[in-house]
């Protein structure tokens, strides 16, 4: 009986200290429940803010389920050099990808149709009427620099955004000034990038800027993104 005793003690004092544990957690639980309960929905929309911030709403909505084209225009004309191509490309998969049932034109048909028009004739409506478009987002580009001085660069340009309804003619139906775009706001060094890679970092950095007028996005994320442009070579 001895031995059958000190063979159950250790069980019992397991068990023992399992239900204490258990008991701490449930009311540990409880409490929290309570908390909950009592704080209401203000704290849940807290949690929530924490996690994933609060979206701000596309300013013009009305491309989705339609047809668009997207025209960059610089000193060189439109969709006329480097930099109103790569733009016209990245503005174009953003919003490919971020607004409901958009149906993007190629941007290769938009290029060739803007270069079949003279260019003393060239209009937006008439480049829309041509490509079947909806709608025509232009964007035009003006006063880009990248560099501050010798030893940072720093994006800078002003731009003007254009939403055109086709059938609605020479008028655009949306239009938006961006204040002078700087980025990032202290400057990379110029030994951490080459000009050709931080005129990529800079011109998808204004495009994304540039979509996202047409669809919700997460404004919390721009201040990680600029520092981290400014302090690591390694974004490329």
């Amino acid at each position: 009986m001895a031995a059958s005793n000190q063979v159950r003690s250790p069980r019992r004092q397991i068990l023992s200290r399992y239900l204490t544990t258990m008991s701490k957690v449930w009311i540990f639980y409880s409490a929290c429940l309570l908390l909950v309960m009592n704080a209401g929905c203000g704290l849940m929309a807290n949690a929530i803010y924490i996690v994933k911030g609060v979206d701000a709403p596309a300013e013009f909505d009305e491309l989705k389920e339609k047809k668009v084209a997207v025209i960059v225009g610089t000193s060189a004309g439109l969709n006329a050099d480097a930099s109103g191509i790569l733009m016209s490309r990245h503005i174009n998969e953003l919003l490919a990808r971020n607004v409901k049932k958009i149906e993007m034109i190629n941007p290769e048909e938009v290029d060739r149709i803007i270069n079949d028009q003279p260019i003393a004739n060239r209009s937006i409506p008439t480049i829309g009427s041509r490509l079947r478009a909806d709608y025509v987002v232009l964007v035009e580009v003006s006063n880009l620099k990248l560099r501050d001085g010798q030893t940072l660069f720093k994006g800078r340009s002003n731009v003007v955004l254009s939403a055109y309804k086709v059938s609605a003619g020479d008028q655009a139906v949306f239009r938006k000034s961006f204040p002078e775009f700087v980025y990032p706001q202290n400057g990379a060094p110029v030994t951490d990038f080459d000009e050709v890679q931080f005129q990529r970092i800079y011109l998808s950095e204004l495009a994304l800027r540039v979509a996202r007028t047409f669809y919700p996005y997460d404004p919390s994320i721009d201040v990680a993104k600029d520092a981290a442009v400014s302090s690591l070579g390694a974004v490329q």
